[in-house]
């Protein structure tokens, strides 16, 4: 269930504690079978408003095939502005408050995240940072993502820049917002806030050679999807789509935000760390994952051929529910309160891009239902057109399960679903 719970398209959300399934005219994936191919395909459906820009909801999938990736960016580069999916790591917010000790909680938080990308650039690219632009571009390496966020907190709560000095002698980087006054020193909220990091750059005597460096063996990756992706011969979101495009703009909670909410409902926060790789059994998933090419080269590439078919099936099911077995003050941070961070930046956005024609939003399929039905409240958009798009597909000939296994498939993950829904209705009733 790692699996399932990690990457499944779910079709059911909840707005209002009530819950809401998509009709057949409004799915977001489906299965399409061809000669010896089958599909899992996911829509990018066009929304007008009279007066308002298009909006495109663009569903993706965490892995797909690097042509899913190659269509959606596509679509994306035709778009003024792009709003997209990704919990923010703590303290990646542009820094900001209310009161003076707001602005300096939220500043140190974001010197803390300055300081850690910058050390982990550092330390990958074996060469400290100059300038704050060093540091943007540096970080790119490890994400694509991190340039952005890094811009975001490279002027501290009083909109002063971050001021950092480095010392390749001794690897000691400083980070440091001076304050509210914006000057050296200073007491109280004019007192000056540092991070440092000390980050060893080695020094190599000889030189490597181009064969050295194929022969390196790589450290395998201590995310989920990127294990599986790397596995079943799939690329990875992140590594795939171009999010350090200036018109591109993270659009959900942080990490601590998560959390607090989750906190606040009474949730059960161990699948977060079953989802970012943290727990002890997501560390089990991701060792498994890592044998799949072995297995495959004891198979003919049967088992990844089978691990595709198999997810296919799982996230193309209509009336699927595979995190019904999640409980609702879990599934509503993660779909009703992200979706309504999205929505606040949608409004800022029609309020003040008087240029915009067209905005994009790419998230996960399973919160497309809650974002258009809130869309066509909020704002009345309604859908006008749509994109399927092939996210990865798989000649059922290549796995080692037959028809008539599938059919096995197909009814025990059906009966499974209505089991746990008839267990979560007895529940409710009593």
């Amino acid at each position: 269930m790692i699996l399932i719970y990690t990457l499944v398209l779910t079709s059911t959300i909840f707005i209002d504690d009530t819950p809401l399934v998509t009709e057949p005219s409004q799915q977001w994936t489906r299965r399409v079978t061809g000669d010896n191919i089958v599909s899992l395909e996911i829509v990018s459906r066009c929304y007008a408003a009279q007066g308002r820009p298009d909006v495109w909801l663009v569903g993706v999938a965490h892995i797909a095939d690097e042509s899913f990736y190659e269509q959606v960016a596509s679509l994306l580069e035709q778009l003024d502005v792009v709003l997209y999916e990704s919990v923010r790591p703590s303290g990646s917010r542009p820094p900001m408050g209310d009161t003076p000790e707001e602005k300096i909680k939220t500043t140190k938080n974001s010197l803390v995240f300055l300081a850690n990308s910058a050390a982990a650039a550092a330390k990958e690219i074996e060469m400290l940072p100059i300038t704050m632009d060093d540091v943007i571009t540096d970080s790119s390496i490890l994400d694509r993502r991190l340039s952005g966020w890094l811009d975001d907190v490279s002027v501290d709560a009083w909109e002063n820049p971050i001021v950092i000095i480095t010392d390749e002698e001794t690897g000691i980087m400083k980070f440091t917002s001076y304050g509210s006054d914006g000057k050296r020193g200073g007491e109280g909220v004019a007192a000056d806030i540092i991070e440092t990091r000390t980050v060893e750059i080695a020094i190599f005597d000889e030189e490597f050679t181009e064969e050295d460096i194929e022969n390196e063996i790589d450290e395998p990756s201590g995310n989920i999807q990127q294990t599986m992706a790397d596995s079943l011969g799939l690329a990875f979101q992140l590594d795939a789509l171009p999010y350090e495009e200036p018109n591109w703009f993270v659009s959900d909670l942080t990490i601590d935000e998560v959390e607090s909410k989750l906190e606040e409902g009474g949730a059960d926060t161990t699948l977060l760390d079953t989802i970012t790789g943290a727990s002890f059994a997501a560390k089990i998933a991701n060792s498994m994952m890592q044998v799949i090419p072995l297995l495959d080269a004891l198979s003919g590439g049967g088992v990844s051929s089978t691990a595709r078919l198999l997810l296919i099936e799982i996230l193309s099911m209509a009336d699927t529910q595979a995190m019904q077995g999640i409980e609702q003050e879990l599934l509503k941070v993660i779909i009703v309160d992200r979706n309504t961070e999205v929505l606040s930046d949608l409004a800022a956005v029609l309020d003040s891009a008087e240029d915009v024609t067209s905005i994009g939003i790419l998230y996960g399929a399973g919160h497309m239902v809650d974002l258009a039905q809130r869309m066509e409240k909020l704002f009345g958009y309604s859908p006008v057109k749509d994109k399927w798009f092939s996210s990865m597909s798989v000649d059922p000939r290549e796995s080692l399960l037959n028809e008539s296994d599938m059919t096995r498939m197909r009814f025990m993950l059906k009966y499974q679903m209505h089991k746990t829904q008839e267990a979560e209705a007895n529940t409710s009733v009593k």
